[in-house]
């Protein structure tokens, strides 16, 4: 409960001071269902955070909204792969980039593993945006069969993982 308080806090604060967004941080949720054996990976970033985190990979503008969405994909997917990796049962997993999409001032990017069996683990190591930003936080949700647990990553933190129920 406390860690949904935070993360509301962490999104409202801006809208109700009026800044543009004072906090730098990212959403990371990262959900596994046995059913299904498919686990879904949405990283949820402010566009101008990681316009400014891509920057080195181009030499040119990076506009999330108008610039070439061919472009953009191959630069975004670059970037989360080399920042976000998924551990299921302590083994690293390769992510299949699914996209992204723009909604206000944040971009929603998807990722997902399938074909999952007998998953007793998710574990998450990311250092999203701290080479931008050494205050960057970044907040993690793991939820496996409906059972959530939620983590804040502070620089230089990296890993979380979560245990089955």
């Amino acid at each position: 409960m406390k860690h949904k308080i935070l993360l509301y806090c962490l999104i409202a604060m801006p809208f109700l001071l009026g800044f543009k967004h004072p906090f730098y941080v990212s959403v990371t949720e990262v959900e596994y269902t046995t059913k299904t054996k498919e686990l879904g990976i949405t990283c949820k970033i402010y566009q101008d955070n990681l316009q400014e985190a891509l920057k080195p990979i181009t030499s040119t503008k990076i506009d999330l909204e108008q610039g070439n969405k061919g472009e953009n994909n191959k630069m975004i997917e670059a970037y989360i792969r080399k920042h976000l990796s998924i551990l299921i049962n302590g083994q690293q997993k390769a992510i299949r980039y699914l996209g992204y999409e723009n909604d206000n001032d944040a971009t929603w990017i998807f990722f997902t593993i399938t074909s999952l069996k007998n998953v007793k683990s998710i574990g998450v190591t990311t250092d999203l945006l701290y080479e931008y930003k050494t205050e960057f936080t970044n907040i993690i949700h793991i939820t496996i069969d409906g059972k959530r647990k939620s983590f804040k990553l502070n620089s230089p933190e990296t890993a979380v993982s979560a245990m089955r129920e």
